[in-house]
């Protein structure tokens, strides 16, 4: 069982990371071999939209113009059984270097030969060997957990692309936000980012979402990517 963790944070002793090593933790102790790895670590290009990777329809991952750490990246999230996908919050989003690397695995991971409500072409998993359990964990500097809804645009948008890449579905997520170690006054709100500590039940909950992932994928929970899952989904939110 190996559990790939992608960490999007530019700070690698922060609270993103604190995170990501404790969901780890939790994924080690039912018996998963782990790693992460810092994207800021890694040679990541942007996209030349060239659209090489899209021609071509027959490879598991298929090829890119670009030669740096990507293709890396991809084979150990091809090989892994569970992927943790982990970024700061950046206002309200997941950070530019996150989207960078969704950008250039778009369609190295996906093929353009899908079927969606009547739409052709559409994307669909190239990796579909097996079935990968995705967890998501944000930090947020400022924004607490009760006003989640309104920074939180990062969950959906990672949970929509993971599902789809790595053929299978999220079992957990976290959004750690903003707390303080004592109520904040006058101008210490500038300085808020600074400020905010990990709680306790923070860490416990990223080494809670660590365990739920494994045992997620060893006792079958995890699905694969189906199209209909969408539809309905679109379908719902249409005839509301």
């Amino acid at each position: 069982m190996r559990i790939l963790a992608l960490n999007g944070t530019y700070r690698p002793e922060g609270t993103t990371a604190a995170l990501v090593q404790r969901a780890l933790e939790g994924a080690a102790s039912v018996g998963a071999t782990t790693e992460m790895i810092l994207l800021r670590q890694c040679a990541i290009e942007f996209c030349r939209n060239c659209l090489s990777c899209y021609e071509n329809l027959d490879s598991e991952i298929a090829p890119c113009v670009i030669d740096d750490d990507v293709r890396g990246i991809l084979e150990r999230m091809r090989d892994a059984d569970g992927v943790v996908l982990a970024s700061p919050v950046h206002s309200g989003f997941v950070t530019g270097l996150m989207v960078t690397f969704i950008e250039r695995s778009s369609w190295t991971l996906l093929r353009p030969t899908g079927e969606l409500l009547g739409l052709k072409g559409v994307p669909e998993p190239r990796l579909t060997d097996k079935t990968r359990g995705v967890a998501i964990v944000l930090s947020a500097g400022l924004v607490p957990p009760e006003f989640r809804q309104y920074c939180d645009m990062g969950t959906p948008f990672l949970r929509e692309w993971a599902e789809l890449a790595l053929n299978g579905s999220v079992v957990a997520d976290l959004y750690a936000g903003a707390e303080f170690p004592r109520e904040l006054t006058g101008d210490e709100w500038s300085k808020a980012h600074a400020v905010r500590e990990l709680s306790q039940r923070q860490l416990d909950d990223a080494f809670a979402i660590g365990v739920r992932l494994v045992e997620a994928i060893k006792s079958g929970q995890v699905q694969p990517y189906d199209p209909k899952r969408i539809e309905a989904a679109l379908s719902s939110v249409s005839g509301a």
